[in-house]
């Protein structure tokens, strides 16, 4: 039983080394913005009754 909980605490280590910066969080919502403000630009409706 010890070793799975070894071998559990190494991999939740290992995916916590690989952290990314808020970068690519912030690209992801710029891009985000910039295409929904080209939508609403050429005239589509981007409210909630489109759907």
């Amino acid at each position: 039983m010890s070793m799975i909980s070894v071998v559990s605490m190494r991999s939740i280590g290992a995916a916590r080394t690989d952290d990314h910066s808020p970068m690519p969080v912030a690209l992801f919502c710029c891009v985000g913005l910039v295409v929904s403000l080209c939508l609403v630009a050429s005239g589509i409706d981007l409210g909630a009754g489109w759907v």
